[in-house]
């Protein structure tokens, strides 16, 4: 079922955000974190709706989209409610077969904002820039899920494997890995490749103490 109704865009700091003017759970039959594709003026997307309590949910207007719609103006605004987020890879151009690139080398990335290490760690397999991978996965400059990663894995048409963990035992690290490690608040990802650690943050590094170790992703080269 489509819902339709006409609104204005609102700016919450530097987020905006569009009021659906009636009760979700009332109508749509729905709690928590909807997921739904919208369409603005002609221009569409997908998103999960943000709930506010007490049944009133805002649809988040992504940056791309506010570039394109009349803030000073009602719009018109259709949505409907989807089964999930469409995955990234399902438009990728590339495959197993055929790759983003045959992984024979590692060239260094320092992560050019705080907490996109996966985003920067994909930058270095994928041999592009960060903000091409950030822009791929439609992610914010902030640490992506491990989910997120593997997604843009298949993405790219690297291979890998299932995330192995180590529970800080002292392991022998397959030739190119993603590898997650326990930093002070949070955890961090790595690139390991043929004996060297490739970390986003403190550079090229010869050893990584293994205690730290959560667990690694393989990368089939």
């Amino acid at each position: 079922m489509i819902y339709n109704f006409k609104s204005i865009v609102h700016k919450e700091g530097n987020r905006a955000f569009i009021k659906i003017p009636f009760n979700v759970w009332e109508k749509c039959g729905q709690k928590g974190l909807i997921p739904v594709k919208v369409e603005i003026s002609d221009i569409s997307f997908e998103c999960k709706l943000v709930p506010k309590g007490n049944g009133i949910y805002y649809i988040p207007v992504i940056k791309e989209v506010c570039k394109k719609i009349d803030f000073d103006n009602e719009l018109d605004v259709h949505f409907k409610i989807i089964d999930g987020l469409s995955r990234i890879n399902s438009n990728s151009p590339y495959s197993q077969e055929h790759s983003i690139r045959k992984i024979d080398g590692i060239t260094y990335i320092k992560q050019p904002h705080n907490g996109c290490c996966g985003q920067t760690c994909l930058a270095m397999l994928a041999g592009i820039s960060v903000e091409e991978v950030i822009k791929i996965m439609k992610s914010s400059k902030h640490q992506a899920s491990i989910s997120k990663v593997i997604e843009t894995l298949d993405y790219f048409g690297f291979s890998h494997k299932k995330p192995a963990y180590t529970k800080g035992r002292n392991v022998q690290l397959p030739k190119c890995c993603i590898i997650n490690v326990r930093g002070e608040n949070k955890s961090h990802l790595s690139i390991y490749y043929d004996g060297i650690y490739y970390d986003p943050i403190h550079g090229i590094l010869p050893v990584y103490p293994y205690e730290n170790l959560i667990s690694y992703i393989e990368i089939c080269v």
